[in-house]
C-alpha cells in the first residue's frame, strides 16, 4: 500500500526540483464486496434499514463520539460497523483481530472518521496489522475506494490530500480528485527540492489546505535532523501537482 516503504525512508528519498509530482495509479478501484470481504475486510451488503442506536461492549479507539452525531446514518454493535446506503441497505465491516482468533495478517479494524454529506462519502479508518489505510465509501451503493489514510478535504470539497509520513512506512502522499464521479486518486510520487531539504528529509505529518489550490505540510518532521522552516508547500491546480519554493 506505501509508495515509499521503510528502506527507503532509511536510505534517504530522493529529493526533485518543483515540478508535477502527481501519477494515476491504475490498480486503485472502487470496489463491492464480494465473498464477504471488502479488500480483506469482513463485509457484507445487508437489505435492511439502517441505523439503530449503538450497542454492544465498548471498543478500544472508539469512534462513539463521530457516530454521535450521526444518528440513522451509522451505528456500531460491538466489533461491527454498519453504514447506512440507499435503498434501505447497509454495509457491514466487521473488525479482526488477533483477540479474535484472526490471523495477525488479516487484522482489520474499522472505525468511523468522518462523513461528507456534500459528496454522500463515508470515511472510515481501517487499521492493519503494522500500518492503517483508509477506505472512503460510497453512500449510494457502498463501493469502497482505498486511499493512504483518511483524507483531508480542501475548502470546496473538490479534492482532498492524503498523508502518510512515518520512519516505519516512509513517506506516500495522494491526491483524491473528488470532482470526478466516481473520485479517483494519484500518487504524488516526488519531493519537494526547496533550500534546506536533504536526501533524507521527510514530510511534515500534518497537511493543512491554505486555500482551495495550496497545501502546506506542517508538525514535526518523523525524520531527526531535519530543518524544520524548508518550505513544503504543494500546488494542486485541474488536477495537477507540483511543489513550489
Amino acid at each position: 500500500m506505501r509508495s515509499l516503504l521503510s528502506a527507503l525512508a532509511a536510505a534517504g528519498l530522493a529529493v526533485a526540483p518543483p515540478s508535477q509530482a502527481q501519477a494515476p495509479d491504475p490498480t486503485q478501484q472502487w470496489t463491492l464486496p464480494e465473498g464477504g470481504l471488502l479488500n480483506g475486510s469482513k463485509a457484507e451488503i445487508e437489505n435492511a434499514p439502517c441505523c439503530t442506536t449503538s450497542r454492544g461492549a465498548p471498543v478500544r479507539n472508539s469512534d462513539a463520539a463521530v457516530l454521535a452525531r450521526l444518528p440513522n446514518l451509522a451505528a456500531r454493535e460491538g466489533d461491527t460497523l454498519r453504514l447506512k446506503l440507499d435503498g434501505d441497505r447497509a454495509l457491514r465491516l466487521m473488525d479482526c483481530d488477533p483477540q479474535a482468533n484472526c490471523d495477525p495478517d488479516d487484522t482489520r479494524i474499522h472505525r468511523l472518521v468522518a462523513r461528507w454529506p456534500n459528496q454522500r462519502l463515508y470515511v472510515v479508518s481501517v487499521a492493519l496489522y503494522e500500518e492503517q489505510v483508509a477506505y472512503l465509501v460510497s453512500e449510494s451503493d457502498g463501493r469502497a475506494l482505498v486511499v493512504t489514510a483518511p483524507p483531508v478535504l480542501s475548502p470546496s470539497g473538490h479534492q482532498a490530500i492524503a498523508l502518510v509520513s512515518n520512519l516505519m512506512d516512509g513517506v506516500d502522499l495522494e491526491v483524491v480528485d473528488l470532482a470526478r464521479n466516481p473520485p479517483t486518486v494519484a500518487k504524488i510520487t516526488t519531493m519537494p527540492g526547496c533550500p534546506g531539504a536533504s536526501e533524507a528529509s521527510m514530510l511534515r505529518p500534518k497537511p493543512v489546505w491554505i486555500d482551495e489550490s495550496h497545501v502546506r505540510f506542517e508538525g514535526v518532521s518523523p525524520q531527526p535532523g531535519d530543518n524544520p522552516h524548508t518550505k513544503q508547500l504543494l500546488r494542486i491546480v485541474d488536477g495537477k501537482a507540483a511543489w513550489e519554493c
